[in-house]
């Protein structure tokens, strides 16, 4: 900046005290708030040298995406039941699919352009029937084992109302009743149980 000899200026350029307002206003935002160094510096990264790294921030699409991920890793995991003894055992089949996993796998439909028409899924019925099982014979697999293979087959029919409704240009109201059918295949391993031990008295 200029100096006359009426009005004398500062001595120290503009960027130099525009870099100092932005570092002075960086120290007193992290430390004033919750994002202070000790919560940024939380998290270890294998990726970077020291073994530090900041945490950024995500949006919610991909915080939701990354549950979904984490929950289906949870449900795809085939289970290791306990040999079920005795002539009189219960069904083999014991865990049909939750309405969730259900109405994951019915087809995904388009919102509308929420200006114009919107579309809904209201008033959902879920009907759940075992259509089959099956226990194939012992065999070895791999980290688990002696065991049995137990298919178990589910039929899912979906009752709904799909709601079409706009305000502008043309205002209109549809219900349309639609059903959906989906099958599951549930499958779990079952250790294979040893022969009868007789007791003698």
């Amino acid at each position: 900046m200029t100096r006359s000899a009426r009005h004398r200026g500062p001595l120290t350029p503009r960027w130099v005290r525009g870099l100092l307002s932005g570092v002075l206003l960086a120290a007193v935002s992290t430390g004033a708030t919750g994002c202070g160094l000790s919560y940024v510096f939380r998290s270890i990264s294998p990726l970077h040298v020291t073994g530090w790294s900041f945490a950024w921030p995500i949006l919610p699409s991909q915080q939701q995406r990354l549950e979904e991920d984490i929950e289906r890793e949870k449900r795809d995991r085939v289970p290791i039941l306990d040999p079920i003894p005795g002539e009189f055992a219960p069904p083999t089949c014991l865990d049909p699919p939750s309405e969730a996993e259900v109405w994951a796998k019915v087809p995904k439909f388009r919102n509308g352009c929420p200006p114009f028409y919107e579309v809904q899924r209201n008033n959902a019925r879920f009907l759940i029937e075992k259509i089959g099982d099956k226990v194939d014979p012992v065999k070895i697999y791999p980290l688990a084992g002696s065991c049995q293979l137990v298919h178990c087959h589910y039929k899912c029919t979906i009752y709904y109302d799909e709601l079409y409704w706009s305000d502008y240009p043309i205002p209109f109201n549809h219900v349309d009743h639609r059903v959906e059918v989906v099958y599951f295949d549930k499958d779990h391993l079952r250790r294979a149980g040893g022969p009868p031990i007789a007791t003698t008295q």
